[in-house]
């Protein structure tokens, strides 16, 4: 019959090229992957910038070493979602290669580890801020945060 599917048809082919029903999920996760990598280069820029230019400082008392701990925490954790993120993307193409069924729960996966690591990293600057007692310039990019989160919220309210 003409236009027909059959399950076949949405199933990797066994010598693991993606289907062509799912070449374009497939170029998507692939792309957010690369985002997503990018993004992790960006946290350890951030990381190494903080800890060359403030770690003496800490150690020398001259800022408070528990915000210091805890930017530095942020930035740690926001590398570590966005590193998690970057491999359930690269297991969404994994999955389009072999068994497509499997694909929208790394989708999900991936998705919300992008969107804490994309609030953490949102946050490093106001913390980074604060930290070198810049309170009024902090207290402008915390503002910029909490509006980040809450067009995120709506966003992901109305998408799903």
């Amino acid at each position: 019959m003409l236009g027909a599917t059959s399950p076949d048809d949405f199933t990797s082919s066994t010598d693991g090229r993606v289907h062509p029903s799912h070449l374009a999920l497939y170029n998507d996760a692939n792309e957010n992957r690369s985002l997503t990598a990018g993004l992790g280069a960006t946290c350890i820029a951030v990381l190494t910038f903080v800890l060359i230019f403030l770690y003496d400082r800490a150690n020398a008392g001259q800022i408070n070493d528990l915000l210091f701990q805890g930017t530095l925490l942020v930035i740690v954790v926001s590398l570590s979602l966005v590193s998690l993120s970057s491999l359930n993307f690269w297991f969404v193409m994994e999955a389009y290669r072999t068994t497509p069924s499997r694909a929208p729960i790394y989708q999900r996966r991936a998705d919300g580890l992008f969107a804490g690591s994309l609030v953490l990293l949102l946050l490093e600057p106001t913390l980074i801020l604060i930290t070198v007692k810049l309170y009024y310039v902090g207290a402008i990019a915390l503002g910029f945060w909490v509006a980040g989160i809450v067009l995120l919220g709506r966003g992901w309210q109305e998408l799903r």
